[in-house]
């Protein structure tokens, strides 16, 4: 918590946060602003409610519902007679915050909206509007902050990173019955995080731990064909499905496993590491993205090459056969996360940002 002169100075702060409301990311955002003492209005296509936070939402109606619906929000963005308007993702809601002509402007790049959708000449003039416009750009990792200057260049003189962090509980190093290994994954259920290699490289490890489990968590439009594929290699008994997780129940489950396997093929952040470390598990993931700046290969956990299917099995065997290591990198990923990725930390970075304006 912000200390008592700083709430009161923010207190009449008023904030417009342009994101999607039913993002788990913009909801924690938007709290956390709202009790460091700022007004905050998140404007949002379609989404949910935020306790304490004032939502509005325009409904979505098609591919141009950021277009049409531009006008209106910039105009309910305008009559909240903002300080500072907060656009959280380059794309579609960058649109609004163009519209807006207002400053200051804080732009948060997310991923895809500086990595994949640039490269359609229908979002790229946007993107770099935004860009521009922007007064400051915050990127939960330094290669976003790369991604970012390959499509406007001269803006590295107002970007900072600010990672996604998490609440940091204290450490628990218990692990239960070491004698039957097991890993999680908690990513969507889409080609870009590979969930089919892992299971295909858990075939690889059951032929050594017969007793290995593997938890998949979350929901996706590969769902129906990696169950299929489980029945197929017949790892029925090996893996496990368990749908959507609520994020509130996303420790408790972690701390039921040994280590965490990310075998994405790219990834902007990836905050499940940082989960996983304050649970103070290790992670078997791929070299991509911002993962390098989260896990030290050897130290806090292995990292692989993305799409191999025989490194990530023989990254996750070297880490069931031998249980000291597991454990002492999973105390080194619990210090990773304590000192860098504390949730209140990165909210005391983003205030600093506005308190430059």
């Amino acid at each position: 918590m912000a200390h008592p002169y700083l709430v009161m100075i923010m207190q009449n702060k008023r904030l417009v946060i342009f994101g999607y409301s039913g993002s788990i990311h913009i909801k924690k955002w938007a709290k956390s602003l709202a009790e460091r003492g700022y007004h905050v209005r998140v404007i949002s296509l379609d989404g949910d409610d935020i306790d304490g936070v004032d939502v509005i939402r325009f409904k979505r109606i098609g591919k141009l519902s950021y277009f049409i619906h531009a006008a209106n929000a910039s105009k309910a963005a305008l009559e909240f007679k903002p300080d500072i308007v907060h656009v959280h993702y380059a794309g579609g809601y960058g649109i609004w915050g163009v519209k807006t002509k207002f400053h200051p402007l804080v732009l948060s790049v997310w991923g895809s909206d500086v990595e994949t959708l640039p490269k359609s000449f229908f979002y790229r003039p946007f993107i770099r509007a935004i860009l521009s416009q922007a007064d400051k750009i915050t990127a939960t990792s330094n290669s976003l902050i790369q991604s970012t200057l390959k499509i406007q260049n001269d803006v590295l003189h107002k970007t900072t990173t600010i990672p996604f962090g998490v609440p940091i509980p204290e450490a628990s190093y218990d692990f239960t019955d070491l004698k039957k290994p097991s890993a999680i994954y908690m990513k969507h259920l889409e080609t870009i995080y590979a969930p089919d290699i892992l299971i295909k490289a858990t075939v690889i490890v059951v032929e050594k731990f017969q007793n290995f489990r593997l938890t998949i968590c979350g929901d996706g439009s590969l769902k129906n064909s990696l169950q299929q594929l489980v029945q197929k290699l017949h790892l029925e008994n090996h893996i496990t499905f368990t749908g959507y997780i609520d994020n509130k129940k996303v420790y408790e489950l972690i701390r039921k496993h040994h280590f965490m396997v990310m075998p994405s093929l790219k990834e902007g952040f990836g905050v499940a590491a940082v989960e996983a470390f304050a649970c103070c598990r290790p992670v078997v993931a791929t070299n991509v993205g911002g993962i390098p700046e989260i896990v030290t290969s050897g130290q806090n956990g292995f990292m692989v090459d993305p799409n191999n299917v025989e490194q990530l099995a023989n990254a996750m065997m070297k880490m069931i056969s031998d249980k000291e290591m597991m454990i002492e990198m999973g105390r080194n990923g619990y210090e990773v996360a304590k000192q860098k990725f504390d949730w209140k930390k990165c909210v005391d970075q983003m205030v600093d940002v506005y308190q430059s304006f």
